[in-house]
């Protein structure tokens, strides 16, 4: 169906990351085009990662997946945005706004005022029950930092950014980034970021297996997030998830 009437378009996310927020007709819409250019910021991670985790570069396998996991999964109930548009050629696809905060966002204020809400503690439930029930249905996510979860008011999750995922992938790696990249937002391993491991715990066992969470806690894991996370965080969450 062919939409006339005013439309504006906005960088959004940044430089490695061709992302843009689309206006039209007072609806709000995200477009995503996959360039292989972009491939710089998984090259750099696939470093950083050697022998641990390997990423996709291209941009058409990229769109590809995520294109296919996010219609896959939302097929399924879990919470991702709706895909609405698609131009193979142009490698761009439209999906559907999702109002919210970044997941990272609300961690970074949380450090900045001391403190870890009830909003970000439901958050990490909401997301270690949505990475359970993916793995459930046998797919990794790939890519499952803070910032690619997006938090309503009342704390409920949605999962963007699904360009790395794929079939009976690494379900352990997909735990330990969303939490050892989570703690690198505190200053201690203390009471808060306890909570948040375990919320996180809660979440993913409604549907996860107990062993994914004993992989996680692998020193080859540790490894990869010590450039970003200091020892002390690292060592507790490990152990956090050794006693799931």
């Amino acid at each position: 169906m062919q939409r006339e009437g005013r439309v504006s378009i906005r960088r959004i996310g940044s430089f490695v990351n061709d992302v843009f927020l689309v206006k039209m007709n007072g609806e709000r819409f995200v477009a995503k085009r996959y360039t292989n250019w972009v491939s710089l910021k998984w090259f750099t991670l696939n470093l950083y990662g050697l022998g641990t985790v390997r990423f996709s570069m291209s941009g058409r396998k990229r769109m590809e997946a995520e294109y296919y996991y996010n219609d896959y999964l939302g097929r399924r109930g879990l919470n991702v945005p709706q895909v609405m548009a698609a131009d193979a050629k142009a490698r761009i696809v439209l999906f559907s706004y999702v109002s919210g905060d970044q997941l990272s966002t609300l961690l970074g204020r949380s450090r900045a005022e001391g403190l870890t809400g009830r909003r970000e503690t439901d958050a990490s439930y909401g997301a270690g029950e949505t990475l359970g029930a993916a793995h459930q249905i046998e797919v990794a996510l790939g890519d499952t930092k803070p910032e690619n979860f997006i938090v309503d008011r009342n704390g409920r999750v949605t999962l963007v950014d699904l360009e790395q995922g794929k079939f009976k992938g690494d379900y352990s790696w997909d735990v330990a980034e969303f939490l050892y990249y989570s703690g690198h937002y505190w200053l201690s391993h203390d009471k808060p970021l306890r909570d948040y491991v375990e919320s996180f715990i809660e979440g993913y066992l409604e549907q996860g297996n107990a062993r994914v969470l004993k992989s996680a806690s692998s020193p080859r894991y540790v490894r990869v997030f010590s450039l970003w996370t200091p020892p002390n965080i690292l060592y507790g969450i490990n152990k956090t998830l050794q006693e799931a």
